[in-house]
């Protein structure tokens, strides 16, 4: 049986194949169902193709579980090891970032990432990280409105936990919005955009490692966030 499998997966834009690949490689690993039981152990090299970049991104991962489903199929849990060469990912990054220079939109330009976060009371809803820059980021948040406190000028602090260790972004809340969800009538998806205050050097470093997407936080990614005192008092 082979124990060496090369999966390739189409995106339509270098940006959502960044988006997919921080999802994926931040929860650790992804869930494949099949027509056959692999054996543990079994290699996987994911090929991440997206339009106008010449070489795809490759991600590397191995079976570590193996549960049979009905109907005779397979579900596969692969874990990622990362890639090999980064040579073609950072060709990705350049592009998207030299594409939104020329477009001249943004003083920053915005990296997707999607990752989970939440706040310290456990009642909050969840917020879901959907892209970072240099000077902000932007979130959804899992709820039919906004909570209370996320309003525009509300002082904002996020944290993550990267292998080098805490980042720490303080800022405020800069833009509020309601996108209509597709699909679901009289349905939102309500969302917001924080800018950054002055970050310490060290900060600004991690924050350069993260948009670079180096020294990642470990698996599975999550980011802790607040507002108003709340916010003021976790910042550095």
């Amino acid at each position: 049986m082979n124990t060496n499998v090369r999966l390739k997966v189409a995106y339509k834009t270098p940006q959502s194949l960044v988006g997919e690949y921080t999802r994926s490689v931040g929860q650790g690993g992804v869930t494949l169902e099949t027509r056959k039981a692999l054996p543990l152990g079994t290699r996987f090299t994911f090929e991440l193709h997206a339009g106008g970049m010449p070489r795809p991104v490759e991600v590397l991962g191995e079976v570590v579980k193996v549960e049979p489903r009905p109907g005779e199929r397979f579900m596969l849990t692969v874990r990622y090891d990362g890639a090999e060469d980064r040579s073609a990912l950072d060709a990705v990054l350049q592009f998207i970032f030299a594409q939104e220079e020329q477009n001249g939109l943004r003083r920053f330009p915005r990296l997707p990432l999607h990752l989970r976060a939440r706040e310290a009371d456990p009642r909050a809803p969840f917020f879901y990280v959907r892209d970072i820059s240099r000077g902000g980021v932007g979130l959804e948040v899992d709820a039919p409105a906004l909570p209370r406190e996320v309003q525009v000028g509300a002082p904002f602090f996020m944290e993550m936990d990267m292998k080098e260790g805490p980042l720490l972004l303080h800022g405020e809340v800069a833009w509020t919005s309601s996108v209509p969800r597709k699909g679901v009538a009289q349905a939102v998806t309500p969302g917001f955009g924080a800018t950054f205050g002055r970050l310490r050097p060290d900060m600004l470093q991690r924050l350069e490692d993260l948009m670079a997407l180096e020294h990642l936080p470990p698996a599975p990614w999550r980011a802790r966030v607040s507002f108003g005192l709340d916010a003021v008092s976790r910042m550095p």
